[in-house]
């Protein structure tokens, strides 16, 4: 097995926010739930159902909150190749072999959106928060953007990688 020169894990939970953002919409409709249960009164000029209420939250808020304190990006550089990609809905990684890469580079880059995109500039974009990333381009002229946390950390190794100083 190669040996791994970078890794790296990235997690929705790292920023208090999007619990924040993610839960309040479940809040709400569990609160409207609870008071047209409670005072027999619908909530609104056009309320929803009780039922309806109860399937809005059981079954897409709720997965999707529990989704997001799950979701993880993850990044590995081995002497052969890189791996990327998310643990949903498969732990399955992507993978791109060093000899099949044309160019990379860590670059800075405006707002791209969160989570899996397709951009004409970047390519495939697989984003976390941030804005710096690892943009691939391959020998096939397929782009990939893999957004880091760990920009100069990464760069380095990019830089052994090419200058031949870790064996590929």
């Amino acid at each position: 097995m190669a040996k791994i020169l970078f890794q790296e894990t990235q997690h929705f939970r790292g920023n208090p926010l999007w619990t924040v953002l993610l839960s309040l919409p479940v809040l709400i409709f569990m609160s409207v739930l609870v008071y047209q249960l409670i005072t027999g009164k619908p909530v609104g000029e056009r309320p929803m159902s009780n039922a309806a209420l109860v399937f809005l939250s059981l079954f897409v808020l709720i997965p999707s909150v529990w989704a997001s304190r799950r979701v993880k990006l993850t990044t590995i550089i081995d002497e052969e190749k890189i791996m990327y990609g998310w643990n949903m809905p498969t732990n399955e990684l992507n993978e791109i072999r060093l000899n099949d890469i044309k160019s990379w580079s860590v670059i800075r880059y405006g707002f791209v959106g969160y989570g899996y995109r397709i951009s004409r500039k970047y390519g495939t974009i697989h984003n976390l928060s941030g804005n710096k990333g690892l943009q691939i381009e391959t020998l096939s002229g397929e782009k990939v953007l893999i957004g880091t946390h760990q920009a100069e950390k990464l760069r380095t190794i990019i830089e052994q990688i090419d200058s031949g100083s870790v064996p590929v």
